[in-house]
């Protein structure tokens, strides 16, 4: 099925590629600006602390439950449950996981009453340490960073230097500017977020990939065509698909997000703006850097991208 005709669809996107790749600068600078400020919100599987889930037996609001833990824990978070009104997430910090567990457990005794099925029950608490925390999130960084060099090394082999530039900015590109709207909009940096990213890095290369093969498919039958007549054919000719496929996943996304309860909202979140920013890579960042680098790696158009096809 196909939503446009690529032999009809025309669109000079070659053309216009500078505006856009400006466009792309300015919001990687502008994330790695809301990284400081605001920050990131790190979940204490990096920073360390409590989270435990709290139901309560009578009706309780968030304001309440908050002002009243807020003198007792550091760095406290209440979040509510959509389909369970007196049931409760709270994370805090605090010096100790010993202090932190009883901080909990007197804030709440003090205004609800000691714990029982009758009042309010603890269904549930993890407990990290700060060491352990930092050792998770410096492994995670590494995660992304393997990654990334992972998927570089690949387009290398698999196509030429041609196209390796253009694939490693892309991700790099994409997981910035996800994470910069993680510091904007305060979605907590957790384990799952970091899956999400490792996820939306394999989603992007997939895209940026089908786009440079249709890019060394038409070099090999068009010689004579420039770089960017290449491209625009190239880009022209995979819309329908990219716009099926993203269309497909972001739909899935938006089902998980609303149905898939609290702990899978923040990895759909993540996931259907990195769809977003990872579609609008392979098509207006991937396919200019191709021509950037078919200008500085002369040498390996032919020969090499023969060979490895």
């Amino acid at each position: 099925m196909e939503f446009f005709n690529p032999n009809k669809l025309k669109i000079e996107f070659s053309k216009h590629h500078k505006p856009w790749i400006i466009v792309s600068m300015a919001l990687v600078l502008i994330s790695f600006v809301l990284m400081v400020t605001p920050g990131i919100n790190y979940g204490i599987d990096f920073k360390g602390g409590i989270e435990a889930h709290v139901k309560f037996n009578g009706n309780t609001d968030i304001g309440t439950l908050r002002q009243t833990l807020e003198t007792k824990l550091s760095n406290l978070s209440v979040v509510g449950f959509s389909d369970a009104p007196n049931e409760f997430l709270i994370t805090a910090q605090e010096d100790t996981k010993a202090s932190t567990t009883q901080a909990l457990n007197e804030g709440l005794s003090s205004h609800y009453g000691a714990t029982g099925p009758d009042t309010w029950q603890i269904l549930k608490m993890d407990i990290v340490g700060a060491k352990v925390g930092s050792g998770l999130l410096r492994s995670a960084i590494l995660a992304i960073v393997y990654t990334c060099l992972l998927i570089t090394i690949f387009m290398y082999w698999r196509f030429d230097m041609r196209f390796a530039p253009g694939a490693l900015f892309c991700i790099f590109h994409d997981l910035v500017i996800v994470t910069g709207f993680l510091s904007i909009t305060g979605i907590e940096f957790s384990t799952t977020v970091v899956a999400a990213l490792l996820t939306l890095a394999g989603y992007s290369i997939n895209d940026t990939v089908v786009v440079f093969d249709r890019i060394r498919e038409i070099e090999s039958k068009y010689l004579g065509k420039t770089k960017e007549q290449i491209v625009d054919y190239a880009v022209n000719s995979t819309m329908s698909r990219t716009i099926m496929t993203s269309a497909t996943t972001l739909v899935s996304c938006a089902v998980l997000y609303f149905l898939g309860g609290a702990a899978l909202k923040d990895f759909a979140a993540v996931l259907f703006v990195g769809i977003i920013i990872g579609t609008y890579s392979s098509i207006f960042v991937a396919a200019p850097l191709y021509i950037w680098a078919s200008k500085k790696f002369p040498t390996q158009e032919g020969s090499i991208a023969t060979s490895r096809s």
